[in-house]
C-alpha cells in the first residue's frame, strides 16, 4: 500500500511537470491527503501563485533541497529531491532527516531504516529497491537524480497489485469510508480536489 500512495503522488507530479507546473513547493508527506476512497491525492497547494517565481517557504532545513541552501530557489530537480523524503517516510514510518537515512544506506543499515511495520507485507529486494530510489533522489547534487518519468517507472514495476483498496492503507474498514461519504456533500473546489482534476483546480483559484 505504501507502494501504492508513493506511485500516486509520483504520478501526480509527473502530470504537474506535463501541465507546466514543474515546481512543486514545499513538498512533504502532509501535502498527501487521501479522497473519501482512501486514495492518495496530492494537494495543490504547493503550486500556489504566490510560490511560481522559484522562491519556497520551506522552514525545515534538514529536509530543504540543498540547491535551495545555496540560491534561496527551488528547481525541477528539488521536487525530485523532497520526493525522495516522502519516499523516506514512507519506508521507515518515521520523518528522517535525509542526511541521517543516507548515513544508514551507506553503512548498508537498511533493516534499522525499514519501519518494522512492512515486515511479511513487503519484500526484502522490493524494499531494498524503495530505498535504492530513495538515495538517489536524495543525491546532492541536482543532476545526479532521477526525473519523474524515472521514478514513476520505478514504483510502477514495483506496484504489484494496482487494484487493491488503498483504504486499508489509512486502517479504517471500507464500510465506514461508505457510510463517511454518503453524509458528506462537497463544492466544486472540494470536488476538483477529491477528483485531483488539477486544471480544474487552477480555474477556480485564477477566478
Amino acid at each position: 500500500m505504501r507502494v501504492r500512495a508513493a506511485l500516486y503522488v509520483a504520478q501526480a507530479l509527473e502530470y504537474c511537470t506535463l501541465k507546466g507546473r514543474a515546481l512543486y513547493h514545499d513538498l512533504h508527506a502532509y501535502r498527501v491527503l487521501f479522497d473519501v476512497d482512501g486514495n492518495p491525492r496530492l494537494s495543490c497547494f504547493g503550486l500556489m501563485k504566490n510560490s511560481r517565481d522559484g522562491k519556497s517557504y520551506s522552514t525545515n532545513l534538514a529536509f530543504t533541497p540543498p540547491e535551495y541552501l545555496k540560491t534561496g530557489r527551488v528547481i525541477p530537480e528539488s521536487v525530485v529531491y523532497s520526493f525522495g523524503t516522502i519516499l523516506l517516510d514512507l519506508l521507515s514510518g518515521k520523518h528522517i532527516p535525509p542526511s541521517h537515512a543516507l548515513d544508514l544506506i551507506r553503512g548498508r543499515n537498511i533493516t534499522v531504516l525499514m519501519d518494522s511495520c512492512l515486515d511479511g507485507h513487503v519484500s526484502s529486494s522490493d524494499g531494498t529497491e524503495m530505498v535504492r530510489l530513495a538515495s538517489r533522489c536524495l543525491q546532492y547534487e541536482a543532476r545526479d537524480r532521477p526525473n519523474l518519468k524515472a521514478v514513476v517507472s520505478a514504483l510502477a514495476s514495483l506496484q504489484k497489485d494496482a487494484s487493491a483498496p488503498s483504504h486499508t492503507l489509512l486502517g479504517i474498514s471500507q464500510d465506514a469510508v461508505k457510510e463517511n461519504a454518503e453524509q458528506v456533500s462537497f463544492s466544486a473546489t472540494e470536488k476538483a480536489y477529491a477528483t485531483a482534476d488539477l486544471e480544474q483546480v487552477h480555474e477556480l483559484l485564477e477566478n
